[in-house]
């Protein structure tokens, strides 16, 4: 027994040490398990409860995001939900990680960071989104009235500056000029106790040889008619010669077929279809009248790819078409296309129809602000400028001009270069083909990649700033056809040219600068956007020759009638004569004003040498 216990003590020495070990170890667990217990206790419930309303509320925002996105029915199925599921599944991938797997305050932290940012870029796509769908029914929706102004001018050294300091004064109108304006700011006088006496004119330059040699102590004009006034050499300082005493404002109904296009296709991304791009010469809101300064038809073959841009000068000489209901319009007599703006877009667009036998599908109108907000939201846009054509400074604003080949033009610029004339021996014609220039880079940036960091600031310009007759849904549709078939536009311009004279216009009521077409390119234009139309390159049709000496000029002989009311009249010698006062106290007197036709007046007047400018040249000599 002794012995038994003697051969075997170092076993026995060896199980306590074992036994030891074993314990150490179970109590090393269970010391680290209560280590993480305190971890775990430890963990800001602060943070957790943010993390997981953050979660809840990236969940919401996801889920209306992919709602808005199907119901503006913009984005094509098969692009719109491989990105929502990914959008999704990232989403929730994201929150069961930030609520069930973080077990440290960094990591929960960092992932509440991550939510944070989820939800703030949800919730600007929301926005975006609903935006984008205010925005096609802003610009569709057109407004049932328009906003017309009739202003009373004195000479800017009268004491007269209220309502009330025109009683009893004269004021002088124009026989036939806006009868409607005229008699709602003589009502709207009377309506305030002021009562006048009118003096009648015949012509404009009259009414102004009038108000300048005292005859009247002011004149009751359309806020419109400013611009036609800067185009008459001797008062390039209209706007500051005179002051405005009294505004009347009124509304008239918009003709309705502006509301909704009479000669809508089917589908506008199977059917090809030309649109007018009308551009009123002002700046604001695009519910008052203005002059059409800018007139270029858009035809689009969906099929084909093409793109047909034809622009018609401001100046050229056209009867005019008035819609149904519009009050006050000159029917079929002649006159510069730019005053059809006057009457709306759609005497524009009737007048443009009429004039080259052709039919406008959709209108789009737009004014300056329109393209500098446009451009500027898209983050410029580069045009290219051949040799000779280099502009040191823009005649339109006084900006920075373009050097041959690319420049980056900011909205101004591009503005200016849009308006551009006088730098140009070409003169109106290279202005038209400048703003095909344009619009033909602003939709090439617009389709670029890079639209999708200045898609939030281009949402935000388009708003107000234009309006069409093209349904909603229509437009959607072309989105849609051009994000599912990314396809490559292929453009193509035409201009319609002719000789510069002096005629009779009965809308400004007075002779003017005009451009008379030539029959050639008239029909030239026809051919050309019925080839578009019927899946052609309007390159098939060959353009009209160079040679002036074989061209022949519209023959308006018909309308030969229509100015002999004016020349029946005896006409009073209107050049300026000083008048006895002087006027200059509260403006600056330039030795040589110079003034763009195109241009609304502004209150700064930039002096530019003129000497190479012609207004009376052949503007299609060497276009």
């Amino acid at each position: 027994m002794w012995d038994f216990c003697v051969i075997f003590p170092p076993k026995i020495d060896r199980i306590p040490i074992k036994c030891k070990n074993n314990s150490m170890r179970k109590n090393n667990v269970q010391n680290a398990a209560r280590k993480r217990t305190v971890k775990r206790r430890k963990m800001s419930p602060l943070l957790k409860l943010l993390c997981f309303l953050l979660s809840v509320v990236c969940l919401g925002l996801v889920a209306f995001l992919g709602f808005q996105l199907f119901n503006l029915d913009m984005l094509p199925l098969t692009l719109l939900l491989p990105v929502l599921f990914v959008v999704i599944l990232i989403t929730l991938l994201i929150i069961v990680f930030s609520n069930f797997k973080c077990r440290r305050n960094v990591s929960k932290l960092v992932m509440t960071i991550l939510l944070a940012v989820l939800a703030t870029t949800y919730g600007l796509g929301n926005y975006y989104v609903y935006g984008l769908s205010n925005l096609f029914n802003e610009v569709t929706n057109l407004t049932d009235k328009v906003v017309n102004k009739v202003n009373v001018y004195a000479l800017a050294g009268s004491s007269m500056a209220s309502a009330s300091d025109l009683n009893g004064k004269t004021l002088g109108i124009v026989t036939g000029l806006d009868e409607q304006g005229t008699k709602r700011c003589i009502e709207d006088l009377n309506e305030k106790n002021v009562e006048i006496e009118t003096a009648e004119y015949s012509t404009l330059s009259d009414l102004l040889y009038g108000l300048f040699n005292e005859q009247v102590d002011g004149i009751i004009l359309n806020e419109t008619y400013e611009n036609d006034i800067h185009e008459q050499g001797d008062y390039t300082n209209f706007g500051v010669m005179t002051k405005r005493v009294y505004e009347t404002v009124y509304y008239t109904d918009r003709s309705t077929s502006q509301s909704e296009s009479l000669n809508a296709v089917d589908s506008i991304t199977t059917t090809p279809f030309t649109i007018l791009i009308s551009g009123n010469d002002s700046y604001g809101s695009l519910a008052q009248t203005s002059r059409s300064d800018v007139n270029m038809l858009v035809t689009i073959d969906p099929s084909s790819h093409r793109v047909l841009m034809t622009s018609l000068p401001r100046d050229l000489y056209v009867p005019i078409a008035c819609p149904q209901g519009v009050e006050d319009c000159p029917d079929d007599t002649l006159n510069k296309l730019t005053h059809t703006g006057q009457y709306g877009v759609e005497a524009t667009d009737e007048t443009i129809e009429k004039a080259l036998d052709i039919t406008v599908n959709y209108t789009v109108r737009v004014n300056f602000s329109s393209l500098v907000n446009l451009v500027d939201a898209v983050g410029g846009i580069d045009v290219y400028v051949e040799d000779g054509l280099e502009v040191d400074t823009f005649y339109a604003n006084g900006t920075e001009g373009v050097q041959a080949g690319w420049n980056h033009l900011n909205g101004e610029r591009a503005l200016a270069f849009a308006r551009e004339r006088h730098a140009y021996v070409d003169g109106d014609a290279q202005r038209v083909k400048n703003q095909q220039i344009v619009l033909e880079a602003l939709i090439n940036k617009i389709i670029s990649p890079s639209m999708i960091v200045n898609f939030g600031s281009f949402i935000d310009a388009l708003g107000g700033a234009f309006e069409t007759n093209m349904p909603a849904d229509q437009i959607r549709s072309f989105i849609r056809y051009q994000f599912a078939m990314m396809p490559k536009w292929q453009f193509e311009s035409f201009t319609i040219l002719g000789l510069v004279s002096t005629e009779y216009c009965t809308i400004q009521g007075d002779y003017a600068s005009v451009m008379i077409p030539y029959e050639e390119y008239l029909q030239v234009a026809k051919e050309k956007i019925d080839a578009v139309l019927s899946g052609k390159s309007s390159d098939t049709v060959d353009s009209p020759t160079s040679d002036t000496s074989l061209l022949t000029l519209k023959d308006y002989s018909e309308y030969q009638d229509q100015s002999s009311t004016y020349e029946d009249n005896s006409t009073p010698d209107t050049s300026y004569q000083e008048p006895s006062q002087d006027y200059t106290q509260n403006w600056q007197v330039y030795d040589t004003p110079q003034y763009d036709e195109s241009v609304p007046y502004q209150d700064e007047m930039t002096q530019y040498d003129t000497s190479t400018y012609d207004p009376y040249a052949d503007i299609s000599q060497g276009y």
